[in-house]
C-alpha cells in the first residue's frame, strides 16, 4: 500500500511553498516559487493574491507529478496574517493587488478610532489595542478609499482564506485570523456586533468561523485536475503562518515561549487568557490557547538589507581571529537573508556565513554601536512612524562590529518584547529595575524560523534574554505547524496539541554565558534609553523614500 501524507501549503511574503509531510512530522518534499512584494507608497505593502494561487497550483503540481503514487489524506494552508483580499461571488480578488500584514495605509482610521470615547471598552472587548495591522482597519480603509470594491465584495477574506475558497470552494476563517481582525468578542470567539458596528463592517461580507483542525470542505475536481490532488481530498480551516509557526515549536502549554526568526520576528508566549497589558498583542492560537506577543515588522528583514545595502563585498573566509560562538547545536549560520547577493555571486546564506562569521570576532555590546531595527515603523512598544538607525560609532567601528550590532538590535527589540510578555520577579530586579534583571520565568524561548539556524545568532539571543535558547530538530516549524493541522483532520492525532508533542523533537541548546551578562545589560539599557529620546522626534521627521 502507498505511505500516506498530507500536504502543507506556505503562503509567505517572499515565496509560497507545498510540503509532503508523514505522520512522524518528517517532510518528504517541498515545491517553492517567488511572489512579488509591491509597495508604491510609504507605509503601503501589497502583493497580488492570484499570484499566491498560481504558484501553489505550481507547487501543488511539482510535489505530485514527483510523488504518484503518494496518497494524500488531508490539506492544511498556514499563511501570512491579516492581510485583505475581498473578493466577488466568483472569489475573484476585486482589487489588483491586496494589503498584507506590514502595511500601515489604514493608519488613519486607527486613529480616528483611537479618539473615540468609547475606545477602551471596545478594546478591551477585542483583546487588542488597535493597530493598522489588524484586518479590520483594513477593511475600513477599503470601505472609505475604495468604495465600489467594499460594495461589490461577497468575501472579505484573508491570504489563507482565499487560498481555502480556492481549493474547495468555502469561505471560511479560523480562530486566530478572526481574532487578529479586531472585529471579534476575545471572550466568545465569535464576531462582534459592537466590533463590527464601530468599524462599519457588515457581518454579511465575513466568513463564518471554524476551527483549525476542522474539515472545512474537500478538493475540487477543477483544482484537481491541475494540481494532481485527489478531487474529495479533505482541506481543514488551516491557521495564520505565526500559529503554524508555534505550534510546531510546541507553544501549547502555557508558560512556553517562543520566538518566530524570520522576515519578521516574534517574540510570543503561550497563556489561558488574553493579556490586558497595552504593550501585549493576543491572537488565539492554532492548538486552544491564546498567544501574547510582541512583533518587530523588520528584522530579517533588516539584515537582509543590511547586506544588500551596506555591508559591501564579505571578507575572505576565515578572516579575524576565528572566534566561535559557543553552543550545543548546530553551527551552521545560515537564514533566508534574501534573494540577492552583494557580494557577488554567491547565494544568500554564504553571505550570510560571512556577516555572522566576522560578527562572532566582535565582544558583547559591539563595543558601544547600536543598531535599531525600525526600518517599518513598530507595533505596541512605540510609533509606527520609528525609523532605523545606528547610533554610536567612531572611526574605530568597522564592518564586523556593524554586523554584530544589527544582531544585537534585533535581539535587543525582541528582549524589549520579551519584557512585556514575561515580566521581570520585582524581587529579582537588578540595577535599574525590570530592564537590568530580564524578563521573568525560566522556560527555554523556543527559537525556529529562518534565523534559528545561526548558532552565532542564537548565543546572542541567550546572552540578551538571559535564558536558554532552544532550536527544533524541523526548521521548518510553519509547514510542520500545517501539517500537524492537516493530521487531526486527517484522523493522525485526536488533537493539535497532541500532534505536536508525538512530531516536534529539540535540537540545540544554547546557554547565556556569564562573562557576558554584565555587557548585555549594560547595553540593553543604553537601547532603551535611546530609543525612548528617538520616540519623540520620529513624527516630525518626514517621509522617506519608497522602497525600490
Amino acid at each position: 500500500m502507498a505511505a500516506e501524507y498530507v500536504v502543507a501549503i506556505d503562503i509567505g511574503t517572499q515565496s509560497t511553498r507545498a510540503a509532503l509531510v508523514d505522520d512522524r512530522g518528517q517532510i518528504t518534499d517541498i515545491a517553492t516559487a517567488p511572489v512579488g512584494l509591491s509597495a508604491p507608497q510609504p507605509g503601503w505593502a501589497e502583493q497580488d493574491p492570484e499570484q499566491w494561487w498560481q504558484t501553489t497550483v505550481a507547487n501543488l503540481a511539482a510535489i505530485t507529478a514527483r510523488h504518484p503514487a503518494a496518497r494524500v489524506a488531508a490539506v492544511a494552508v498556514g499563511a501570512q496574517m491579516h492581510s485583505l483580499v475581498a473578493v466577488d461571488p466568483a472569489g475573484r480578488p476585486l482589487t489588483a493587488r491586496s494589503a498584507i500584514w506590514s502595511d500601515k495605509r489604514c493608519l488613519g482610521q486607527v486613529r480616528e478610532f483611537s479618539r473615540r470615547p468609547d475606545c477602551e471598552p471596545l478594546s478591551v472587548l477585542a483583546g487588542n489595542r488597535p493597530l493598522p495591522a489588524w484586518a479590520g482597519f483594513k477593511m475600513a480603509w477599503l470601505r472609505a478609499a475604495v468604495p465600489d470594491a467594499y460594495a461589490a465584495a461577497a468575501s472579505l477574506l484573508v491570504a489563507k482564506d482565499f487560498v481555502n475558497l480556492r481549493l474547495c470552494g468555502t469561505a471560511a476563517t479560523d480562530p486566530s485570523e478572526a481574532s487578529g481582525t479586531f472585529l471579534c468578542d476575545a471572550g466568545t470567539g465569535q464576531w462582534s456586533p459592537a466590533l463590527l458596528a464601530a468599524l462599519g463592517i457588515s457581518r454579511a461580507k465575513l466568513p463564518d468561523i471554524a476551527g483549525p483542525a476542522t474539515v472545512i470542505g474537500t478538493v475540487r475536481p477543477a483544482v484537481a485536475r491541475c494540481t494532481g490532488l485527489a478531487a474529495g481530498t479533505p482541506v481543514v480551516a488551516g491557521s495564520g503562518d505565526m500559529m503554524c509557526q508555534l505550534l510546531g515549536a510546541g507553544l501549547t502549554v502555557p508558560g512556553r515561549v517562543g520566538l518566530v526568526a524570520g522576515t519578521a520576528s516574534i517574540v510570543a508566549a503561550a497563556a489561558a487568557a488574553a493579556s490586558p497589558d497595552p504593550r501585549v498583542m493576543n491572537l488565539r492560537s492554532a492548538s486552544g490557547t491564546w498567544i501574547h506577543f510582541g512583533i518587530s515588522d523588520a528584522a530579517g528583514t533588516a539584515f537582509r538589507w543590511f547586506a544588500d545595502q551596506l555591508a559591501g563585498p564579505a571578507a575572505p573566509a576565515g578572516a579575524g581571529n576565528g572566534e566561535q560562538a559557543r553552543g550545543s547545536g548546530p553551527d551552521r549560520d545560515r537564514d533566508q537573508a534574501g534573494d540577492t547577493d552583494p557580494a557577488g555571486d554567491r547565494g544568500p546564506a554564504a553571505v550570510f556565513d560571512d556577516l555572522t562569521r566576522q560578527a562572532a570576532q566582535i565582544g558583547a555590546g559591539s563595543a558601544g554601536l547600536r543598531f535599531f531595527p525600525y526600518l517599518l515603523g513598530e507595533r505596541t512598544l512605540g510609533s509606527p512612524l520609528s525609523r532605523a538607525s545606528f547610533i554610536g560609532a567612531t572611526l574605530g567601528h568597522g564592518r564586523a562590529h556593524f554586523a554584530r550590532a544589527v544582531l544585537e538590535g534585533i535581539t535587543f527589540e525582541d528582549r524589549r518584547a520579551l519584557d512585556a510578555i514575561c515580566p521581570a520577579d520585582p524581587g529579582r530586579a537588578g540595577r535599574g529595575g525590570r530592564r537590568d534583571a530580564g524578563p521573568g520565568g525560566t522556560e527555554p524561548v523556543r527559537c525556529c524560523g529562518g534565523g534559528a539556524r545561526s548558532a552565532v545568532w542564537n548565543q546572542i539571543r541567550a546572552g540578551i534574554f538571559g535564558r536558554p535558547v532552544l532550536t527544533l530538530d524541523c526548521a521548518e516549524s510553519g509547514i510542520l505547524g500545517a501539517a500537524i493541522l492537516a493530521g487531526v483532520g486527517a484522523g493522525w492525532y485526536p488533537d493539535a496539541a497532541a500532534g505536536a508533542d508525538q512530531v516536534i523533537r529539540a535540537a540545540g541548546r544554547w546557554e547565556p554565558e556569564p562573562s557576558d551578562a554584565a555587557a548585555y545589560q549594560a547595553a540593553f539599557g543604553d537601547f532603551c534609553a535611546a530609543h525612548d529620546v528617538l520616540q519623540e522626534l520620529w513624527p516630525d521627521w518626514g517621509d522617506g523614500p519608497a522602497p525600490s
